[in-house]
């Protein structure tokens, strides 16, 4: 059971690995078209696109930035998750992060997200929300500051975290994903926190409690839940 387990897990890994499913990829066909469906031919048994189509994609409708930003103007400079890249783009003079769906089920975890950092925008409690990231014009994403030389927290960072946990809830937003790795560390023991996907406003002040006073456990948390699974340490260094 175990070992189909983990061969199920490596399939998965390389279904949604880009390289690993560009390098399989048969020829592209001409045309305008930005759906197509692959197959094997019957003969050669190798993939060939059995057909192609033109299709309106879904995409982030909960947009409030001033910014959108084309994902073609970005320069890629470290893989953090298969759809977080560090970045860079002309608009900023530091890298950035930008975090994109690449398959319809991530459609409306980004969207979650992006309304929650609407809810908290000013209040120094996540990374500053710079703008929405769009493919030819609809919104796949955003692009938010990029926190470097931080590290997750741990116990002994209790009080930052309720801290910011508290700021959080005052403004009537329970977070919903309070594991240990969503509270990221910077220089001088400030926190901010991450991971906004599972985020619900105008909640009771029972659930925001009973979030606050999971907190510590969360902390004390020994196991990887929330960070990079071992099996992609090498590809994945870090975590936003």
């Amino acid at each position: 059971m175990e070992a189909a387990k983990n061969n199920n897990v490596q399939l998965l890994a390389t279904l949604t690995f880009s390289p690993a499913v560009l390098a399989g990829l048969p020829p592209l066909p001409p045309g305008d078209w930005n759906v197509g469906h692959i197959g094997y031919e019957n003969a050669s048994r190798e993939p060939v696109f059995l057909s192609t189509a033109k299709a309106n994609l879904p995409g982030i409708k909960t947009t409030w930035h001033a910014t959108r930003i084309d994902h073609l103007e970005l320069h890629s400079m470290e893989r953090l998750r298969q759809n977080i890249h560090i970045v860079s783009h002309p608009l900023f003079d530091r890298p950035v992060v930008a975090k994109f769906t690449e398959f319809p089920w991530q459609t409306p975890y980004v969207e979650a997200e992006t309304a929650a950092y609407r809810w908290i925008e000013g209040s120094d409690i996540a990374p500053r929300f710079l703008g929405h990231l769009t493919e030819e014009g609809r919104v796949i994403g955003f692009v938010l500051e990029h926190i470097g030389n931080a590290r997750a927290a741990g116990p002994g960072d209790l009080a930052a975290c309720q801290g910011v946990l508290e700021k959080l809830h005052s403004l009537g937003v329970k977070h919903g994903d309070i594991n240990k790795h969503n509270f990221l560390v910077r220089h001088g023991g400030r926190v901010v926190l991450l991971g906004f996907e599972t985020a619900s406003k105008d909640v009771s002040r029972d659930e925001l409690e009973a979030e606050y006073q999971r907190l510590t456990k969360s902390l004390q948390d020994p196991s990887l839940r929330g960070a990079v699974h071992p099996a992609a340490a090498l590809s994945d260094p870090m975590r936003l």
